[in-house]
């Protein structure tokens, strides 16, 4: 399908979203993500196709793609991502460009929303938590969740939209840690009642992915109540 880019706006310090209209209908699943494909001039090593969460629930009709942009004047190894020839012709879009993608794939879905969830974000993991509690507020469906959200600084992407569906929901909790400060057992059990009865949804850098799966696991939560979505290129 051809995406047709709209219009892009800026969610925090160095986090942008991009919003496309499909070329016909599409619907998702909270939680998916689209293969896109944009060619341009001296492509890094990474090429010219990339993976990205639609950050957009499916009653929005738009596709929109929520991404950490590094300025070039920065480390970008420092500043946990790594430069990308992708992002940088992404940025440079105008309104009316297309891009190709194919999709949606991928089961980061929550189908049973009367269970109870923990959601632990890392960064820029948040975008497939942002569709998915948007999905169930827009529904009207219930809530349980715990959201853990973690960032390198207290710019958090699209806090002020989460923070007005809490105000609405009063069994969606939020809790932001920001660094040096960081998720472990500890937090996990002060802020969550009852772990042994969650669902436990982990999505940010894979390391951090892999770190929390393996604490949880450790904890006791057994490994069919953990899923994983982990984001390449950020440390």
């Amino acid at each position: 399908m051809k995406l047709k880019f709209i219009a892009k706006k800026q969610e925090a310090e160095d986090v942008w979203s991009y919003i496309f209209e499909p070329d016909s209908p599409i619907s998702w699943t909270a939680g998916q993500f689209l293969v896109y494909w944009l060619p341009h001039e001296d492509s890094d090593i990474r090429g010219k196709q990339r993976f990205f969460t639609i950050s957009s629930a499916s009653f929005e009709k738009d596709i929109m793609l929520t991404t950490r942009q590094v300025p070039p004047q920065r480390d970008p190894v420092a500043n946990g991502a790594r430069a990308s020839s992708f992002k940088k012709a992404l940025n440079e879009m105008k309104p009316g460009d297309t891009i190709d993608a194919k999709g949606p794939d991928g089961d980061f879905t929550v189908l049973g929303p009367n269970k109870h969830f923990v959601f632990i974000a890392g960064g820029i993991g948040i975008t497939p938590f942002r569709s998915i509690i948007a999905d169930l507020a827009h529904k009207k469906l219930p809530l349980n969740i715990t959201l853990l959200y973690a960032n390198s600084t207290d710019e958090f992407s699209f806090k002020d939209e989460l923070e007005k569906i809490a105000n609405d929901n009063p069994n969606f909790k939020i809790h932001y840690i920001v660094s040096p400060k960081h998720i472990d057992e500890n937090l996990v059990k002060e802020k969550v009642q009852n772990i042994s009865g969650q669902i436990f949804y982990v999505s940010g850098p894979e390391k951090m992915v892999e770190i929390l799966s393996e604490m949880l696991i450790g904890m006791g939560i057994s490994e069919d109540h953990i899923k994983q979505d982990f984001f390449p290129g950020y440390n």
